[in-house]
């Protein structure tokens, strides 16, 4: 993805270098232009969007806080797992039916961890291949393979799980918080201690961003009676997302049949709209203070009423389904339903976007490269959910009758 995205820079500076301008002024006005329009975009919607940091991504930089791929050891190991693979010493993993290491790769995840955990796996062959090829002897390294596939092992695992489809927010950090807990069980572990506080440390800088904090209200397993995952103050902002995500919601969806989104319910008219802001203005006049425009909206309150309810909720187990969970609740809680359909569907990793640009590559071949966009995007969507396709597929049509065309789907 990382040399897609430096192709399209490549692209785009070569598009602006053709770009003729007629002087050097107008030029400069273009420029200051678009700088204006970047800086007051990013002003508008600072408060309307908001970025979300790929959990895999992170994991690994706290995966290097620990040790760097530059640390000795590391290098000693790596050179030694390329001599590997030599002529030489082919004979003798024919000979054990060994595996050879893996080399591992700046681009890959957990490459290192894979190298060593296969000189662990092997510990007693590499220990025969040390003694009989010197060049190969591993005696000063031993104690760090074992550390080192120990502690990094849930990290490994972690990885792994975050790669599976449909991994929201709340899901990524209950696996984190699974990995902290493995860690918290060795000891005398030289790498154990350092890498559980850096998980820490790091999960704390993800928990600070909104969308995170919306997906763990919504999440049973940490939002529950008695749960201190939250400070008061933390949970009435949480809440007001929710509302102004359930708003932005409505605005999204066109009404149908003359009937407003959301509940069905009847809208009073102006004269009883205008009788009321009268009535509101007196008593604030009489009584002071001022009128909560979300209590002022009947469907807000409601739904804030609902949103507050996710308080009292009991606690569920570290593997309980949190999507099942919300969408049981599709009749009973519409509104809160359909803002749980939003929040849980922000993915926790790059991953699906990596997965769809490897599926591109296989779309847009060069015989295939004037694909229309809609024939494109058309080929993507049954490319990428084959799973879901294979079972709706086959209640989508009669098979059993002829087609439109006259001929039967049997050939005859």
């Amino acid at each position: 993805m990382l040399a897609a995205v430096r192709q399209l820079k490549r692209e785009l500076g070569l598009t602006e270098n053709t770009e003729h301008l007629d002087s050097d002024e107008e030029q400069a006005t273009s420029l200051e232009h678009e700088r204006n329009l970047t800086e007051s975009l990013s002003e508008e919607f600072e408060e309307n969007i908001n970025l979300v940091r790929c959990s895999i991504h992170t994991l690994q930089l706290a995966v290097l806080d620990v040790i760097k791929k530059s640390d000795p050891t590391v290098k000693e190991i790596t050179a030694i797992a390329k001599k590997c693979r030599a002529l030489k010493y082919k004979p003798t993993f024919d000979q054990k039916a060994a595996k050879y290491p893996p080399v591992w790769c700046q681009t890959r995840w957990s490459g290192i961890y894979k190298m060593i955990n296969s000189f662990a796996g092997q510990e007693a062959f590499f220990r025969d291949l040390g003694e009989q090829f010197p060049e190969l002897d591993l005696t000063e390294h031993w104690g760090f393979i074992m550390e080192y596939e120990r502690a990094f092992r849930p990290c490994y695992v972690c990885t792994n799980k975050l790669q599976g489809d449909g991994v929201g927010l709340s899901d990524f950090y209950m696996e984190w918080l699974l990995a902290i807990a493995s860690l918290k069980k060795m000891s005398g572990n030289r790498f154990s201690e350092k890498l559980a506080a850096t998980l820490k440390s790091r999960l704390e800088l993800l928990k600070e961003n909104r969308a995170f904090k919306m997906a763990l209200y919504l999440d049973p397993r940490f939002n529950f009676v008695g749960s201190t995952i939250f400070k008061p103050d933390e949970k009435e902002e949480i809440q007001t997302y929710l509302v102004d995500t359930w708003r932005r919601i409505c605005k999204l969806q066109p009404s149908t049949d003359g009937k407003e989104t959301g509940q069905a319910a009847q809208k009073p008219d102006d004269s009883m709209l205008e009788d009321d802001d009268v009535n509101d203005s007196y008593i604030t006049e009489m009584l002071g203070g001022s009128l909560d425009p979300r209590a002022a909206s009947n469907e807000d309150g409601q739904l804030m009423k609902h949103i507050k309810g996710l308080d009292a909720e009991p606690r569920q187990n570290c593997r309980y389904d949190v999507w099942q969970h919300w969408v049981q609740r599709e009749q009973s809680h519409p509104e809160l339903y359909a803002v749980a359909m939003v929040v849980l569907s922000t993915p926790a990793s790059q991953a699906s976007v990596e997965r769809a640009f490897s599926a591109l590559a296989l779309v847009l071949t060069d015989r295939r490269g004037d694909l229309g966009s809609t024939a494109l995007e058309d080929t993507l969507l049954i490319k990428l959910n084959k799973e879901i396709f294979e079972r709706i597929f086959p209640t989508l049509y009669d098979w059993t009758e002829k087609g439109t065309d006259g001929i039967s789907v049997d050939g005859n």
